[in-house]
């Protein structure tokens, strides 16, 4: 500025603000400034924390009958003290040197991720506080890594904090609610099958918690202070200055990429991955250093002495042994119904489980009957991921030779598999796949092709009308469907494959009346009287069919069973299985995936209770109820049931029920690795697969 009036007029520079870059004055300061943006702001937070108590007293009312709204102390005060803050820097303008702006800057894209890390693992309950050291700084450099990109990229404190700082939260909070409605934490592939999640999310109640509140406001009043004391602009920065710090940034992300995935640093400083119960897993390691944990499994490696000539030498001493016994005898080729049941399980098989009522009468009945062949079945997945349980029975695969949660159908079926479908179009049938749900759900409408299904039904191709339990097509309207594929089937014999929907979770749904009540508890479990209601309903379902083709003179069998546990109450849970999760070993553990399972025929079956029995056996065992010939495979798959009745990705079960962590050495490892090898041709070696393998016998 020019001082006129003054002989010794001075001229002056302009002092540069914020506007112009990130110059601000040599002193330190603090000054209320209150702008409409910063007014705006600060009611921002003040109507986000009313929000959260507003809601918060809204739920409590819904549950409590008394409409008592309990008050925690540090809750309000936490909530006080954070939006207290947060306002006051938006209504202040800070005077702080460039230097100390620059200075603080840094700390803020290093202290950053260690406020993630506890935001993170503070909302998802993990045991934070209990952790050593090293498990702790495993964590930070996840977070690390990516708020170093991020500053890599942007160069600008505030958007590193405000993008990170997103990103991370939204993962936290949908990892919360992952883990209440499937049991299990957000693993890598699971963003695979963001659409199929999308399409089923609308039967759950989504409640914020106190810990989400806490970790929204704290991260409004940083992303707050990065703008009011960061550098922002370019400043007295040069540009190569200004390159420097780019560059600075992108090889610590890269850096970090390397030493925690090529170098797996991750094991050394004690971050471990339990595949068999990835949910406490994360707790004991944290959300982050969990999730990328499991990144090291998405590759599948050739297994130790793969090569063609073994498999050839395999498939030969197979094929020289004898078939297995049929299980049934019809008179013509029968039509083959095959029927994976959503969420069903018998929870009275596994605990002591007192109700008003049986829900599951009619299938008991025909258990008791010595009319089929029933038993109990090992699942590889937990309150989700049914996409592994239908791979699993379809290609008589298991999911116990590939990396820790993967979803085969999203991952590995991007040619032709030569599973149960193809065995029995190679007996002349028309294979029909029925699902009520999306076709795109689970990428079932790429999968199905590959596999060998000739048509697939999807819920906008129902040609009965459909009828809905809480919300979703009921297992009555997927029978329905069943009854006129068969009366319209043609000449042709005819494989239906229908996945049901009725028993998705959530148990929620206020407009379905529960009709099933635990005796010794009603009404404290309604997560779990519901579950019970719904299965006693698929119960019927399954009577309705049954009693249908028992009238039919063409012969029929059907194969029923389910394709994994629900999710319910822990309480429920704990009590029905006698301990936490924490106390169960891989025995205990392996009863959290038993699901029921039977076939039946409308002409005589050698009946016989399975005691236990993997679903990547079950093709077989329906191939040999149908009175048809397997594959060489299925052959195999047979031999090996003989000795190991139970492989799944959980554990492995001998014939005298002896139980191994899948992973952990067995007297079995030699069959094991026989299974693996004919699996990786079978499933991976598209132009070497050795076909004749795969496939039965040319007439």
């Amino acid at each position: 500025m020019v001082l006129k009036g003054h002989k010794d007029a001075i001229s002056m520079p302009p002092r540069q603000g914020r506007q112009g870059g990130d110059a601000t004055p040599d002193g330190w300061g603090l000054k209320l400034e209150p702008s409409r943006g910063g007014l705006l702001a600060a009611g921002g937070l003040l109507g986000i924390t009313a929000a959260f108590f507003l809601l918060e007293r809204f739920l409590v009312w819904e549950e409590s009958p008394t409409g008592f709204f309990p008050i925690y102390g540090w809750y309000v005060a936490q909530c006080g003290l954070l939006v207290a803050i947060g306002a006051l820097l938006c209504l202040v303008r800070l005077e702080i040197p460039q230097r100390a702006r620059r200075a603080f800057g840094w700390g803020m894209v290093l202290l950053a991720p260690m406020g993630a890390f506890y935001a993170v693992d503070m909302i998802n309950g993990t045991r934070i506080l209990t952790f050593p050291w090293k498990k702790a700084f495993a964590n930070y450099l996840c977070y690390l890594m990516v708020f170093a990109l991020l500053y890599a990229i942007s160069r600008r404190v505030w958007v590193t904090v405000l993008s990170g700082g997103a990103i991370f939260l939204t993962f936290g909070i949908a990892n919360y609610f992952v883990v209440q409605f499937r049991g299990q934490p957000i693993l890598p592939w699971d963003f695979q099958s963001v659409g199929t999640a999308m399409a089923v999310s609308g039967g759950y109640e989504y409640a914020p918690t106190q810990q989400m509140a806490v970790a929204v406001l704290a991260y409004l009043c940083a992303v707050v202070l990065s703008v009011k004391a960061g550098p922002a602009g370019k400043g007295s920065a040069g540009r190569h200055f200004r390159m420097a710090e780019r560059l600075a940034a992108l090889c610590l992300s890269l850096g970090l990429f390397f030493l925690l995935f090529p170098a797996n640093i991750l094991s050394s400083l004690g971050i471990s991955v339990w595949a068999w119960n990835q949910k406490v897993s994360s707790e004991l390691t944290g959300i982050a250093a969990g999730f990328f944990a499991n990144i090291q499994f998405v590759m599948v490696e050739k297994p130790e002495g793969y090569s063609l000539q073994a498999v050839r030498a395999l498939g030969e001493e197979v094929q020289g042994r004898e078939d297995p016994p049929l299980l049934g005898k019809p008179r013509k080729t029968p039509t083959i119904v095959a029927i994976m049941n959503e969420s069903m399980t018998d929870l009275g098989r596994v605990g002591d489980l007192q109700l008003t009522g049986d829900n599951l009468p009619h299938i008991h009945a025909w258990e008791n009957s010595g009319r089929m062949v029933w038993g109990t079945a090992y699942s590889s997945v937990y309150g989700g991921n049914t996409c592994n349980s239908e791979y699993e029975f379809l290609t008589g695969n298991t999911t116990a030779f590939l990396p820790v949660s993967s979803k085969p159908y999203q991952q590995y079926i991007d040619h032709e598999q030569q599973g149960l479908p193809a065995i029995l179009k190679s007996y002349g049938y028309r294979c029909v796949a029925l699902h009520p749900g999306r076709r795109t759900a689970w990428q079932r409408d790429e999968a199905y092709p590959y596999l060998g299904f000739d048509e697939f039904i999807d819920g906008s191709g129902f040609d009965v009308p459909r009828r809905y339990a809480h919300g979703l097509t009921s297992d009555r309207s997927c029978y329905d469907q069943i009854v006129y594929e068969y009366e319209n089937r043609g000449d042709q014999p005819l494989f239906l494959f229908n996945v049901t929907i009725q028993n998705h979770g959530g148990y929620e749904d206020e407009n379905y009346e529960s009709t099933v009540r635990l005796a010794d508890k009603p009404g404290q479990f309604p997560q779990a009287e519901q579950y019970l209601s719904l299965t006693k309903e698929s119960d019927k379902a399954v009577q309705f069919l049954l009693d249908y083709f028992q009238r039919q003179e063409d012969p029929v069998v059907v194969l029923f069973f389910g394709d994994h546990w629900p999710n319910l109450e822990e309480g429920f849970l704990n009590g029905l299985l006698g301990a936490t999760e924490d106390e169960m070993g891989i025995g205990d553990t392996m009863r959290k995936y038993q699901v029921p399972f039977f076939i039946w025929a409308n002409y005589p079956l050698e009946g016989e209770e399975v005691e236990a029995v993997s679903l990547n056996y079950l093709s077989g065992l329906l191939l040999r109820a149908a009175g048809l010939e397997g594959s060489p495979y299925t052959k195999f798959l047979e031999g090996l049931r003989q000795t190991l009745p139970v492989v799944t990705a959980v554990g492995i079960m001998d014939r005298e029920g002896n139980v191994y962590k899948n992973g952990d050495a067995t007297p079995y490892d030699s069959l094991l690795l026989d299974y693996s090898i004919l699996q990786y041709n079978h499933a991976f070696e598209e132009e070497g697969r050795v076909d004749e393998l795969f496939a039965p016998p040319t007439p």
